[in-house]
């Protein structure tokens, strides 16, 4: 079976770009160790040609690698190949120091907003234990104006229960003597 060349092309060039970047998916990052200058050089010996010198603490990937050679990619996209004895994966002291540094201006900053954020909050607080505190007399207030309301009114209840008890009391009263003096003119 035949394909297409337009297949076979197209193919051919999925292959190429997956071979090309195949190496650069796998890079890890690397260190020039100790405190040294080193050669890039355009090939794993000595006899080729130094494409730059990097010093201690210079940042670099690691592209591949070829008996004591690493080939290596610079940031600035320049590739070439170091000694792998003069490479290290951790960060150079002064890299860490500068990352720590970094770091302790981030949370000074993230502290410093935090105290001010804290401070907002106390304020917040007081104003409303304040508002709470009036809430609270306000509330004293009313319930004690209520209570002598509903005193007020049990009196009023009394007085008037009394007064009807007292006119159903005279007009009793009332009634009898106008009876009693009925019957009186009734005998004479």
């Amino acid at each position: 079976m035949k394909l297409p060349p337009a297949t076979v092309r197209r193919v051919g060039l999925a292959a190429f770009w997956i071979l090309a970047f195949s190496t650069l998916c796998h890079a890890q990052p690397a260190y020039i160790s100790g405190y040294r200058e080193v050669m890039l050089r355009t090939g794993p010996s000595v006899e080729h040609r130094i494409l730059a010198v990097l010093r201690t603490g210079n940042e670099l990937e690691i592209i591949g690698e070829d008996a004591d050679y690493n080939f290596v990619s610079l940031p600035d996209g320049r590739q070439g190949y170091v000694l792998k004895s003069f490479l290290t994966t951790e960060a150079p002291p002064q890299r860490r120091l500068e990352e720590l540094n970094e770091m302790v201006e981030t949370q000074a900053a993230e502290l410093e907003q935090l105290r001010n954020e804290n401070q907002d909050l106390m304020a917040r607080n007081d104003k409303l234990a304040n508002d709470n505190e009036g809430d609270r007399r306000l509330l004293q207030r009313l319930q004690q104006e209520r209570a002598n309301i509903q005193r007020d009114e049990r009196v009023w209840w009394f007085i008037s229960g009394a007064g009807v008890l007292l006119v159903g009391w005279l007009m009793g009263m009332t009634r009898v003597r106008l009876r009693r003096k009925v019957r009186a003119r009734s005998f004479t």
